[in-house]
């Protein structure tokens, strides 16, 4: 592990702690932090035509604006071979993730989520992923965009930059960013997320939620492989039940 890996990951365990859970748009962090002992729940299904992929969140709200939370993701079934590989090849998958995040308040329309996920697969491979995003809310329109920086170990996302540098001291640190909008009485959200790279989650996804209850929600959306990235095009799907704030 390089100096660089180890100070950024001290950085963010200090400043976060207990850092390494989050609720998400499609793929990036939403920064919404779940309440007080209470539980979130959330299944994501990719759907390509050789395979589905699927990845599961659950998370548990400490206060204080943390929460903390198990992933596994990357459980991927193929249609022809009739089986669910296990890769020993970066980027590794599936994974079972440990996760985290703590947000700051600075004001009634801005805030700075911090967290990560880290993570092994059944051979003991390990990943790791770590971001800061800021957060803006406008509450008269019902719109909130996030934006922010993150870090992946090549275990994570594999070797290829998360930018446009191709140099070990800047091409594991990406970009990702995301947009929700009400379109109607906060129960039907356009959503839309990005994450740069040129790895297999380089890509942007396009889609809404719907509140099919006070705690239940099902979304779509369209991904779209981006800057020569080795995303695929596929269809994402979420159930999530999102716990009440009292």
């Amino acid at each position: 592990m390089k100096n660089s890996y180890k100070l950024l990951f001290v950085f963010l365990l200090i400043s976060t702690w207990p850092v390494l859970a989050q609720q998400n748009f499609f793929n990036v962090p939403s920064s919404d932090i779940t309440p007080a002992k209470k539980i979130f729940f959330q299944q994501q299904i990719n759907v390509v035509p050789s395979a589905l992929q699927s990845g599961t969140t659950l998370c548990y709200g400490l206060g204080k604006n943390y929460e903390v939370g198990v992933n596994f993701i990357g459980l991927t079934y193929e249609h022809e071979k009739n089986l669910f590989p296990t890769s020993s090849v970066a980027p590794f998958a599936p994974f079972f993730v440990f996760n985290a995040q703590k947000k700051f308040e600075i004001n009634e329309s801005f805030s700075v989520g911090n967290g990560g996920q880290f993570g092994f697969t059944s051979n003991m491979n390990h990943g790791i992923y770590l971001y800061s995003n800021g957060i803006y809310k406008i509450e008269k329109s019902g719109t909130k965009i996030v934006a922010g920086l993150y870090y992946t170990s090549d275990g994570y996302f594999g070797a290829e930059s998360r930018n446009f540098f191709e140099n070990d001291t800047f091409r594991k640190i990406g970009l990702q960013a995301g947009i929700e909008q009400n379109l109607w009485k906060e129960k039907l959200l356009f959503q839309a997320d990005f994450i740069s790279g040129k790895h297999a989650l380089g890509e942007l996804v396009l889609g809404g939620a719907y509140f099919i209850s006070e705690h239940w929600i099902l979304s779509a959306g369209l991904q779209i492989p981006t800057f020569q990235s080795k995303s695929t095009n596929a269809f994402v799907f979420e159930l999530t039940f999102v716990p009440s704030a009292h």
